[in-house]
Parts: C-alpha cells; structure tokens; sequence
C-alpha cells in the first residue's frame, strides 16, 4: 500500500486543531460546489469541479482522514440538498420539528457513507496518474449503484443528474443509464484534481516526466467527453427522425394544485373533485386520446361501496369527453379477513368502464410502509402518517384501446429499471404520476422533474407528468422537455406525444455498464492494490 510521507502528511494537517479546521474547509467546499449543482441554484457546470478539493486531499493524505473528510463533505451536502425532508416529516407526518430534523440528519449520516468510502478508496488504493484516472469513476459508480439498491434504494442526487441541461451530453444514458454521466464528471474531476496536485508539489516542478500524467489525464478526460457529445448529437438526430415518422398519441396532463394541507380533509373532497373536473373540460377542448390525473386526484377509495357516490360524481365528469383517462387513486382489496392498500393508477373509459390499472411497486419506506417493521416496531409510533400499503407487480403496464403505458407513481420515476420493465413489457409511453406537494417550494420538484427526464431518454420513450402542485410536463423521447407548467398553479397542458418502438441498448441490457464498474472496481481495488500493498 501507498502510505503518505512524513513531508505529505506535515504539509497537509499541521497540528490537530489546524488539522479540524483544514478539514472542514476542504469539507464544505466540496459540499458547497456539489450541492449548488443541483436545483437550485442548478449551477450544474459546478459538478465538474467539484469533488476537485476532496479528491485532491485523498491523495495527499492518509486513508483515515480522507474518509473522515470526505464522510463530512457527505453529510453537509445531503444536509443542504435533503433539507425539505425535515420540513415534509413535520408538517404532513404530524411529529415535531426535532424529530424531522433528526430523520433529515440521521439520512444524511447514513449518505455521507458513500462518499466517505469514495474517498477511502482513493487514498488506500492510489497508484498513480492513470490507476487514480480509471479508478476514481469506477468506483464512484459502483458506489451509486450500491445506494440505489442498498435498503431498498436511494438514487436521489446522483451526480448525472447534474448535467440535465446538456441535451447532447445525456443522450449517453440510452447505453449507460444514468451513471455513464457520473461516470464523465467523476473522470474529468479526477484529471483536475491529478493536475491540481502536480502544480501544489512544488518541489517537484522541475522534473519534466512529472507532467506526463496530469496532461494525459485531462486529455482523455476531454476526449471522452467530446465522444459523448458527438453520440449524443447524432443519437438527437436519429431519435428525433423516428420520432416524426411515429403516430401519435394526444395526451392531457392535469395539474389541480390541491393544498395537501386539506387533501384528506372529507370535507374538501367534492371541491377537490370538481377542480379536477373543471381543468379536465378546459382540456378537453383539445380532444385528447388520453386524460392524466395526478398521484391520489381522488382523495377517496375510487370504486369501493363506501365512496360510490364519489365514484359516480368522477364518472360524470369523466363522460365529458370521448377519451380514456388515468387515475390516480387510493385502493383497497379484501384478503381474507383482512385489507391490502394499494397506490394505485386506474384506467377508466370515458363510460366509467375500467380497462387497467398499476400498483405502485417501489413502496415509500416510512411514508406508505414500515421496512423492517420486526427490528423497528418502535417506529411505526413515530411515523403517523405511514400506510401499510402493499407493493404491486414490477413490469406492470396498463393497455388501452390504441395505447399501451408504463406508469410510475411519485419517486419510482428515479428508479430506471422500473421504466426498463414496462418498456420491456411493452410500453410505448411512460405516464408519471406525482404528489409533489410534500417538498413545498424547494429545489426538491426540479430535482425531481429532471431525473424522470433521464427516464425517456434511457428507454427513448416520450413521458407525461401529472403532478398535483407541479412540475407536470411532457418529455421527449430525447429527453427534450415539450412543455411543463409552475409551481403552485392550476394548470393542464395537451401534447400529441410520439407512439416509440425503438429499444435501446440500455432497455436492453438493463445496468449492464453500471456492473462492468463494479467488477472493475473490485479487480482494480481489493485485488490488485490489495496484491501491491503485500508487495510493498
């Protein structure tokens, strides 16, 4: 192993209290650059420099202190980037400020692990110039992809999402999904950082070979992002051509801006409904094929005996228009002596005849379900506001008379092997329905709105988005946003979105590249540096 020198370590720590004050700095820079990244202030050009301090210091120091600073890098970024759930937990959960704020807390010291590891890895296994080069994406995506799926997953924030507005550039997520963008932006920081380092070893400046390996690295690094950028704008093209020589679909998405303050409130349920009811007649002026409401519009069990009357009062407003329509709506099913709960999006005819319908698969740990609920018994008396909703089928698509979705409900559209499924299964659309009300006025809607962008491009699959408070939308297949709405308005907009068959090399080899890094990581890593360190 590659251990710091005695003049590495002076030049970089000082004494111990110099050394906490040093290292919160390098700490809150990196957090700062990361979390400004994101919306808003949606500075993503700030990514591409910003894991720069911490990777700098990864490989100056020792493998401890660069997991301590980068664990605190972390931590302070999900701090900031995480803060709505604090407020979300207290104001809909019904708990006090302490306890949100310790829920918003205990994420963010749970997050702070993954780029604490990162930069572990970095100053445990660093072998110079080119292995820090071709190690440092890898394992950052493999780190990402462990968050998604870790504890049920958590794959908000990546940092590809970054980079939403650079159309050409993500076109690279219908091979790679999301984490070839991360992969690019981690590439490039690690040859910023590698030159970084060169210019601060001072002592070093006149040996000339010195040099080689930072030029090499930011020119790779530019290479491969000008690679990106050339596919992407040939895949634009390409896309964009089938796109125009598909039929297609008009959609209506409507947006009823309902206070989820008073959402459940019964005494607003026939307000509520009739708001819906009257977005949905302007809409319809456009002759729609396909009306979408939001995640739970109806603030009731649609179809069940107890809220039939409320069920025939949506109907009649359903048969305004000779279109189908999606629902969102709570369910409950008999199973036994029991009841099972769904989050559930039906299908309905203009007739109030039901043709589908999709349950939410990826539940919401502590929100519509207790994970765990035997280990953490206690929690279910804190959480309130959690359901005992059960889960549906992965893959799921609802069918229609000339049409054929795939729906995700609220935050599966940051989940991409949910969209893979449905398109696998047939989907020519992807249909996101949302309650975004939660989040209030914070970055968390864009944040949202963008990762379900990546969704279209990954499977080349236009999307609708019905959000109750917002952003509802329509993506492209390109991942072109046709239109969206604000914050906080009734709104409805009507898009003739294109029918796609196309199959990307993404839909269909799944995370196939996110496990390549994996692989790779742990050859490059464990084994290798692990095989170097008994040689040393």
């Amino acid at each position: 192993m590659q251990v710091a020198t005695a003049n590495e370590t002076a030049g970089w720590t000082g004494d111990e209290t110099l050394n906490v004050w040093q290292d919160f700095f390098w700490a809150a820079a990196g957090a700062l650059l990361l979390t400004f990244s994101f919306p808003r202030p949606d500075m993503g050009q700030l990514a591409w420099v910003g894991l720069v301090p911490l990777m700098v210091l990864s490989l100056k120091t020792t493998p401890k202190r660069a997991f301590r600073v980068g664990y605190l890098t972390g931590v302070l970024h999900f701090l900031v980037l995480l803060r709505w759930v604090a407020s979300t937990i207290h104001q809909y959960g019904g708990i006090p400020w302490v306890a949100g704020v310790a829920a918003l807390v205990l994420l963010s010291l749970y997050l702070g692990l993954y780029m604490g590891l990162f930069a572990w890895g970095l100053a445990r296994w660093r072998r110079g110039g080119l292995f820090v080069l071709c190690f440092a994406p890898l394992f950052w995506v493999a780190l990402e992809y462990l968050r998604t799926k870790a504890l049920t997953g958590f794959p908000w924030g990546l940092l590809g999402y970054t980079q939403h507005k650079h159309l050409a550039l993500i076109q690279l997520a219908d091979i790679t999904g999301v984490y070839g963008i991360s992969f690019l932006v981690v590439l490039v920081n690690a040859a910023l950082a590698l030159f970084v380092r060169r210019v601060l070893d001072r002592a070093d400046w006149h040996r000339s070979a010195g040099w080689g390996g930072p030029i090499v690295g930011v020119g790779v690094a530019g290479l491969m992002v000008v690679g990106a950028y050339a596919y992407g704008t040939l895949r634009i093209t390409q896309v964009e051509e089938a796109q125009e020589k598909s039929p297609t679909l008009s959609v209506a998405v409507i947006q009823g801006n309902i206070d989820q303050g008073v959402k459940w409130d019964t005494s607003y349920q026939l307000s509520s409904i009739e708001t819906y009811q009257r977005l949905s007649a302007e809409a319809l002026s456009k002759a729609p094929d396909l009306v979408v409401w939001p995640e739970t519009a109806t603030p009731f069990y649609y179809l069940h005996p107890a809220d039939r009357l409320l069920t025939r009062m949506v109907n009649r407003g359903l048969a305004a228009g000779e279109c189908d329509w999606i629902l969102g709506a709570p369910a409950a099913e008999r199973a036994g002596e029991d009841w099972n709960y769904y989050n559930r999006a039906y299908a309905v005819t203009s007739q109030g005849a039901v043709i589908g319908s999709y349950d939410k698969v990826h539940l919401v740990p502590f929100g519509e379900y207790i994970p765990f609920q035997k280990l953490l018994f206690f929690v279910k008396r804190l959480v309130v506001s959690a359901g005992n909703f059960s889960a549906g089928t992965k893959g799921d698509t609802i069918k229609g008379w000339d049409w054929q979705v795939g729906v995700q409900i609220c935050f599966e559209s940051i989940f991409p092997e949910l969209s893979v499924a449905s398109v696998r299964s047939g989907a020519t659309l992807l249909v996101n329905l949302t309650n975004d009300a939660w989040f209030g006025r914070s970055g968390a809607p864009f944040q949202h709105f963008n990762m379900a962008r990546f969704r279209a491009v990954e499977t080349r699959r236009a999307l609708a988005r019905s959000a109750n408070t917002g952003i509802s939308g329509f993506v492209g297949p390109a991942g072109r946003v046709l239109s969206s709405t604000a914050l906080y308005e009734e709104a409805w907009r009507v898009e003739a979105l294109p029918v796609m068959t196309l199959t990307s090399l993404y839909v269909r080899f799944g995370d196939l590249f996110a496990w390549i890094c994996v692989g790779l990581t742990v050859l490059l890593g464990p084994v290798i540096g692990g095989i170097r360190a008994m040689n040393d």
